[in-house]
């Protein structure tokens, strides 16, 4: 278990891969109705990320509530890390109740944002109303818009060390998402992993398979197909 139990209050979920702590400001929130029925966010895109964990290590993110980590961490060979984060500070709590819950040892969570340069930048927590975000909280450009606070942002490179080989990196972070993988050069050029990333409402999926061929021509990165709002992009070279 943690070094302490959450200050607020919170349920426990349970599904076929594991146990998750559930804050009751984040219960009406999509991915903890599913949990709290008994049932898998994204069931579909979790088992595709396990066919492709072979030897590697995963790095995948905002954790929201850890809800990925279970199954991540079982598909995971003896010595593979799973590097996550969280900035939402409800959010890391629960995470780490979660992996306790779960005792999974392979995890390295971290309570920062990523992003291409290390930096502090408001985090939105609560929109305009005082509702709260959850895992849809996001990095904005003001202060003012709804209730923020002050996060860490750091890189991906600096949260894996070079030796690591990685496999699978996965992407939730509301738009945020190219940043982060401007962070990651280093990461990516060392393993060409598979890339998963969120899509929103009027972003288009090609347009970073254009920017990854760019920036990482020797992978030659190509746009596999949309599942469950998750944009998979493959590389046809991939190192051993």
């Amino acid at each position: 278990m943690p070094a302490t139990t959450p200050d607020f209050p919170y349920l426990t979920a349970v599904n076929a891969y594991g146990f998750y702590c559930i804050p009751r400001p984040f219960r009406k929130r999509e991915v903890s109705k599913l949990l709290l029925k008994g049932e898998i966010n994204e069931p579909r895109t979790l088992q595709l990320i396990q066919q492709f964990v072979g030897n590697g290590d995963i790095v995948s993110g905002g954790a929201f509530v850890g809800d990925f980590l279970p199954v991540m961490s079982r598909a995971l060979k003896r010595g593979a890390h799973l590097h996550s984060f969280e900035p939402n500070p409800m959010g890391f709590a629960a995470t780490e109740m979660t992996i306790a819950l779960n005792d999974l040892q392979n995890v390295k969570l971290s309570p920062v944002a990523v992003g291409r340069e290390k930096a502090v930048l408001p985090l939105q927590i609560a929109n305009a109303s005082g509702k709260v975000m959850g895992g849809t909280s996001k990095i904005v450009k003001q202060a003012s818009e709804g209730q923020t606070i002050d996060v860490e942002i750091t890189r991906i490179d600096d949260l894996v060390p070079d030796s690591r080989k990685v496999s699978v990196l996965q992407l939730d972070i509301e738009g945020h998402e190219w940043p982060a993988i401007e962070g990651a050069q280093q990461t990516i050029s060392n393993s060409h992993p598979l890339i998963v990333l969120e899509t929103l409402t009027g972003q288009d999926p090609s347009d970073v398979e254009k920017k990854l061929q760019e920036m990482f021509p020797d992978a030659q990165y190509v746009l596999m197909g949309m599942m469950e709002r998750n944009a998979f992009y493959k590389p046809l070279k991939r190192k051993d």
